[in-house]
């Protein structure tokens, strides 16, 4: 009875031995699966983040790919049409797949117009008219535009319904005015008014390139709303009528869009067909890893070349 006795406590030890085993083999085995998917994880989400940046340079070439283009044809234009114009959808890059689009920068009121042209009264208060007409067609209030002004001018006088840095050092946490040009359209979001909601409704149509201002709107590329904000005579059936119309492959050939030739010739500083600043929006996925990329290209108007003005991967 006592071997039986001892028999059975030793088949019992044997399985909780086995079943200690088992466990532990299978807690080792989930150990084991769990850092093998974040090492993967990790893996992918690597290499998302250096083909979005591999990215920047095929769209670089994109453009200059453009660009020789043009010189066979002998039209410089930049329009819809264009190679650079034309979306790019899960594209095999590396191990990755890649879609992109490309944007014109000049097709968009350049907010740093407002820091520009001091000493000019009158193009000066034109600039500023643009730019609050634009936030009225966006139903934002045109009051926004004094504390914009006030943010990249040099001085530090408040306008009526703008802030100087006496405003910004009262904020948790305190803060100068730039008293400078925007460096990026992030920077709005600092200016007193300029919610998050309101920073993306105006992204679309607005742009800070070239930081010195005074670029050409590339009628050829400018939303609607754009080309009604340029000329209080510019009505929204001849907006459409010049975005139907497009490519234009010379500024004259505006000419011809209905009653446009009057307000052309008052504005033809104003605006082009062309243009040398793009934005690129890129985005990789590898695997379920997933990395997008904005650059800011300038592309040299002889060259064709482009050179980076701002990159942010995220």
């Amino acid at each position: 009875m006592r071997k039986a006795d001892e028999r059975g406590v030793a088949l019992l030890l044997v399985l909780l031995v086995l079943t200690l085993l088992v466990a532990l083999v299978l807690e080792f085995d989930a150990e084991a699966r769990r850092e093998y998917r974040e090492a993967a994880a990790f893996r992918d989400n690597f290499k998302a983040g250096m083909l979005s940046r591999a990215a920047v340079q095929a769209a670089r070439a994109v453009l200059q790919q453009d660009f020789f283009r043009d010189r066979q044809t002998g039209e410089f234009f930049d329009g819809p049409t264009d190679l650079w114009a034309m979306p790019i959808k899960n594209y095999a890059i590396g191990d990755g797949l890649l879609s992109a689009q490309i944007e014109d920068e000049r097709g968009k009121l350049n907010l740093n117009d407002l820091a520009a042209n001091v000493g000019d009264e009158l193009l000066q208060k034109t600039k500023i008219q643009r730019v609050k007409r634009l936030f009225e067609l966006l139903q934002i209030s045109p009051d926004l535009v004094d504390a914009l002004i006030d943010w990249v001018d040099q001085d530090e006088n408040p306008l009526p319904a703008g802030a100087e840095s006496l405003y910004y050092q009262s904020q948790k946490p305190a803060y100068h005015a730039a008293n400078s040009a925007l460096s990026a359209l992030g920077d709005l979001r600092l200016v007193k008014g300029f919610t998050p909601e309101i920073v993306d409704r105006l992204s679309r149509y607005v742009t800070v390139y070239p930081p010195e201002g005074g670029a050409l709107v590339n009628l050829n590329a400018a939303d609607p709303i754009v080309i009604q904000a340029l000329d209080p005579a510019i009505t929204p059936t001849m907006a459409m009528g010049i975005v139907q119309g497009r490519p234009f492959k010379t500024k004259v050939d505006l000419d011809r869009i209905g009653s446009f030739k009057e307000i052309g010739a008052r504005i033809r500083a104003d605006y082009d067909v062309k243009s040398e600043y793009f934005s690129a929006r890129l985005a990789v996925t590898v695997n379920e890893s997933a990395k997008s990329a904005l650059a800011v290209l300038r592309r040299d108007a002889n060259k064709g070349e482009s050179s980076v003005q701002y990159l942010r991967v995220y």
